[in-house]
């Protein structure tokens, strides 16, 4: 089976349900804020997806193992990367980021480092710089398949040989907006995302459902180092002046479990 690596540097942040998304029209940035040389990223086009239904059925030990661990596995369908996606802590400073999984098979990898800022899930490195998440990508495949074996080979030291089942559904109505350069190449994606969590009740209990609303703005592969950060930046005074405030969650997993405030 073929998978495929990337890095997710993204910024989220709480909204309420009367906030309106704002203008991103003319966001740019300069690399370096001091004035020195740098790239400048200007966004010249906004596009408005139509929404889009997700359901993402997550998987983890009963004690929520993954989720200590600052890792979440889920089947995801609906949207443009619909499939398993397996969600990592950053990378070690130095440490590969392709190659071969510990079952020894070769991974087809497309990753971009980066240093952008993740209000829930970035972490410092040893240079003092931020690194976004890991996001391994596996194929849909049919329901009765199972995790696939790749994905699980990456978490079999958490596991200790336990094993995994689904333990809550995520449905999300996602409003995508596209932020593009002149050129319309992509430097960024603001997710307006309304979630309902469904955990199912133990011994016959009624199930618990959490709702609330979210944005997400996230970094287009290639988008990162300093201006990379400064775009971030720049996207995220607009959505503050919108009324969003960042976000201490670090997941949607973790949220919809009531381990953090919906």
């Amino acid at each position: 089976m073929t998978t495929n690596e990337q890095t997710e540097i993204e910024r989220k942040y709480d909204v309420d349900e009367e906030a309106v998304v704002p203008d991103f029209a003319r966001v740019s940035s300069v690399a370096d804020p001091a004035g020195g040389a740098g790239s400048v990223l200007e966004v010249a086009r906004v596009e408005r997806s139509a929404p889009a239904h997700l359901r993402a059925v997550y998987h983890d030990t009963e004690d929520h193992l993954l989720l200590g661990s600052r890792i979440t596995l889920r089947r995801r369908t609906g949207g443009h990367d619909e499939g398993w996606h397996l969600k990592l802590p950053p990378a070690a400073a130095g440490s590969a980021s392709s190659g071969e999984d510990s079952s020894g098979q070769e991974m087809s990898s497309e990753t971009s480092q980066g240093t952008g800022t993740d209000h829930s899930t970035a972490a410092s490195a040893s240079d003092g710089s931020t690194r976004g998440r890991r996001e391994v990508h596996a194929p849909l495949g049919s329901e009765d398949e199972g995790v696939p074996a790749e994905l699980l080979a990456r978490v079999e030291e958490q596991l200790g040989g336990r094993t995994v089942a689904p333990v809550i559904v995520l449905e999300t109505t996602r409003t995508a907006t596209t932020l593009r350069d002149r050129e319309g190449a992509p430097l960024a994606e603001l997710a307006d995302d309304v979630v309902t969590a469904t955990v199912s009740g133990r011994e016959g209990a009624e199930p618990v459902v959490r709702r609330w609303r979210e944005w997400e703005a996230e970094l287009a592969p290639g988008v990162d180092g300093p201006s990379g950060d400064a775009l971030l930046d720049a996207i995220e005074t607009r959505l503050l002046a919108a009324g969003a405030v960042p976000s201490t969650s670090r997941s949607k997993l973790a949220r919809g479990l009531g381990a953090e405030p919906a």
